[in-house]
């Protein structure tokens, strides 16, 4: 008799632990996955953000439709006062020139060079005052942050999209 009962609270113990299991299958595992798709919905929306609209723009422009445009300072280099920090010591960038890069095919190629061709002093003033605007530690880690600044300002200043990147000879921070 004692064997019988035993055996029963056996087999009444695996049915209930069949029945929970089947009830966690039937409600944990599609809540899990409708968290799983809201997390990789967020992730791809994140991804999306990061990449910014000038870099796949500047890497869609082939390498044969790229031209370069130097400009110099009539003094050979430019300094630029970038702001104080907390700290209150005085820091400053130096450059020897800036290269602006053309859209070869962009659509107001033509006129877009001749308008560079006499306003080397333009180009050099926004470029000194975007890196004039920001401190030493914004410049010396978010140099990327602030070639697209540039390019943005250019865009703006010659009213056009073929500007595609900007780049600088000999950039040092002090």
């Amino acid at each position: 008799m004692k064997k019988n009962i035993l055996t029963i609270i056996i087999m009444a113990l695996t049915v209930i632990n069949v029945i929970l299991t089947a009830v966690v299958l039937f409600s944990a595992v599609p809540a899990m996955n409708r968290t799983n798709n809201l997390i990789k919905k967020v992730t791809e929306v994140v991804d999306l953000e990061l990449e910014s609209d000038e870099q796949s723009d500047n890497n869609a422009v082939s390498i044969t439709d790229r031209e370069n445009h130097q400009f110099t300072s009539s003094a050979g280099t430019l300094t630029i006062n970038l702001l104080n920090s907390e700290g209150g010591k005085e820091h400053w960038a130096q450059l020897d020139s800036v290269y602006v890069t053309v859209n070869k095919a962009g659509e107001d190629y033509k006129n877009l060079v001749k308008n560079l061709e006499g306003k080397q002093s333009d180009v050099l003033t926004i470029v000194s005052d975007v890196i004039g605007g920001m401190d030493y530690e914004t410049v010396s880690t978010k140099k990327d942050e602030m070639r697209i600044e540039i390019v943005k300002k250019l865009q703006e200043h010659f009213e056009t999209e073929s500007i595609i990147d900007v780049s600088f000879d000999n950039l040092r921070f002090q």
